[in-house]
């Protein structure tokens, strides 16, 4: 029961930033186009800080040696997640503009601001690590492939915009750094530091505020919604503990497994969207409605599998 409770305070902690950020919207606390101005943010600042600081301080050649084994399984799971999410998309996706949407979100959890936040706060800095190097590989097709699926694809934006933006340079410059242990001058590490730290609580606030844009009943009432949440929630976790214990996976891997493909549904269905003025109420209600279940089923698969 202890690994429930923790888990469900470090829910409720991050479900409550989201809370925040729905109150300022419908209260009109700050400006209406203020979700624009934090979706950028994020995607110029604050993730590509997140994604810059994790690889310059974990891409070494040393953790890449010892935690191969977590690197290897990392990509199997990513290739059968990967085989899901082509095979169920069409089924799901009414509009072409949609698809990228459901392929993001069958394919990629919030493993990184909500993962993170959720594997140090139950277990701490020590399977945190493990956590780092096990999402590594995801962290990587998250910022690349998976970003460019939620991009507009209406011949707008190039193919080098679309690939060469803050997020996959940071991407670059944080395997090189992490690689070379090039120092940076001393004020720098503390600003990326901090611009990490805001990704998730930003995120979160921007979450909620777009979600208030929206009538709850109309986020409420997409039922596919809720099939995608409970197949990310629950059924994957479900699914890749039952091949860990075929395979005999060890137990540090299969937790770290478990853990990544429990989290909730991908904010950037939301952030990324927002930031080109495209259509948010798929991933508004995808957040609200995975969000809110993750309270519970975390903590239950958390309490059941590892």
């Amino acid at each position: 029961m202890d690994v429930f409770s923790s888990a469900f305070q470090q829910m409720l902690f991050m479900f409550l930033f989201m809370l925040l950020g729905y109150t300022l919207r419908k209260r009109r606390l700050i400006p209406e186009n203020s979700s624009s101005v934090l979706s950028k943010l994020e995607n110029l600042i604050f993730m590509p800080c997140l994604v810059l600081n994790t690889f310059m301080t974990r891409c070494t050649i040393d953790n890449l040696t010892s935690k191969i084994t977590f690197l290897l399984y990392s990509l199997v799971s990513l290739g059968i997640a990967l085989g899901l999410a082509l095979i169920l998309t069409p089924f799901f996706a009414q509009k072409k503009e949609e698809r990228g949407i459901y392929r993001y979100s069958f394919m990629v959890a919030n493993i990184a601001f909500m993962g993170n936040t959720v594997v140090e706060g139950i277990f701490g800095e020590e399977i945190l690590f493990d956590y780092l190097m096990f999402t590594l590989p995801i962290n990587l097709f998250l910022n690349s492939i998976g970003i460019s699926w939620l991009m507009p694809e209406d011949g707008q934006m190039s193919w080098r915009r679309k690939w060469l933006g803050p997020i996959n340079l940071a991407s670059i410059a944080g395997v090189i750094l992490g690689l070379t242990a090039l120092p940076l001058p001393r004020p720098l590490p503390a600003v990326i530091a901090s611009g990490n730290a805001c990704m998730a609580p930003v995120a979160m606030i921007l979450t909620g505020f777009i979600i208030g844009g929206y009538p709850l009943r109309q986020l409420v009432s997409a039922g596919r919604i809720y099939l995608v949440a409970a197949y990310r929630l629950l059924f994957m976790p479900f699914l890749f503990a039952v091949l860990a214990s075929l395979v005999r996976l060890p137990d540090d891997i299969r937790h770290v497994l478990i853990c990544a493909y429990s989290m909730p549904l991908g904010l950037n269905t939301i952030v990324i969207p927002a930031a080109y003025d495209s259509d948010t109420s798929i991933g508004a209600s995808m957040a609200f409605i995975s969000n809110l279940m993750a309270l519970i089923t975390i903590p239950l698969v958390f309490y059941l599998l590892l």
